[in-house]
């Protein structure tokens, strides 16, 4: 694990799992790992895991916590994504990701102009991200206001994320969530599964405020407080009232 990189550790270990039953896809166990992760933060699982997923995945999410506490703020998933499909997943993983370098650049010019509010105005700095794919653009911002600002920073960041595919906001949610309880605490926090071009709303994975059990946003564990009805995001029907500094190249 010291030596590969983070992805090849996960990817290595969602193919065993799938290579030992032949029961369930690599991309199908990296959906559950997901659906576990947001399991332990309060997520209801639509039923049960049967005793092999429940043993198996509780090792797997062992491993995935692991890798988060080595890398903060780091897109695990999509580049676990991307790699599974480099190895003959295309089939069922036909998407691809903006390269972390690149989401790292976009993240450093949105922030130009965002650096004054960060250290002089106290309100939250409210970000959307409509096609989030797997979180890269919001983890490559947060690394960088974390890196600028210190960790206190990250909670000034009220954070919106819609994607049209399922796996994809499960993603979002869960290495946004696993990072904000690992690596500072974010001020809210909402990821839906959606479409942000129609409006069309499916389910709401996430809405939460994230605060520091202690008031500390430096300290933790931090604490997922349920927000039934987030500012920063829409309302029904669907996604007509979203706003933000949504992260673009332009």
């Amino acid at each position: 694990m010291l030596h590969d990189p983070p992805a090849r550790v996960l990817a290595r270990e969602l193919e065993t799992l799938a290579n030992r039953g032949h029961r369930y896809r690599p991309d199908e166990w990296l959906t559950f790992l997901c659906q576990d992760v947001l399991a332990g933060f309060g997520r209801r699982l639509a039923q049960p895991w049967d005793e092999e997923r429940h043993e198996r995945l509780f090792q797997l999410s062992r491993t995935y916590a692991a890798l988060v506490a080595e890398h903060p703020w780091t897109d695990l998933l999509g580049a676990v994504y991307m790699e599974l499909s480099s190895r003959g997943q295309q089939r069922w993983l036909g998407q691809f990701f903006t390269p972390p370098a690149v989401a790292s650049c976009m993240a450093e010019l949105q922030l130009a102009d965002l650096d004054d509010r960060l250290t002089t105005d106290g309100t939250l700095i409210r970000v959307l991200e409509p096609a989030a794919g797997s979180g890269v653009m919001l983890l490559a911002l947060c690394q960088v206001v974390l890196k600028r600002h210190g960790r206190a920073a990250l909670n000034r960041l009220s954070l919106t994320a819609v994607d049209l595919d399922p796996l994809c906001a499960a993603m979002t949610a869960t290495q946004l969530l696993a990072n904000a309880v690992l690596h500072g605490s974010l001020g809210e926090l909402r990821v839906d599964h959606g479409n942000s071009l129609s409006g069309e709303l499916f389910e709401t994975l996430v809405a939460v405020r994230l605060e520091s059990q202690w008031g500390d946003p430096d300290a933790l564990p931090v604490v997922a407080t349920p927000v039934p009805e987030v500012t920063t995001t829409c309302s029904s029907p669907a996604l007509a009232g979203c706003w933000g500094e949504q992260l673009s190249l332009f």
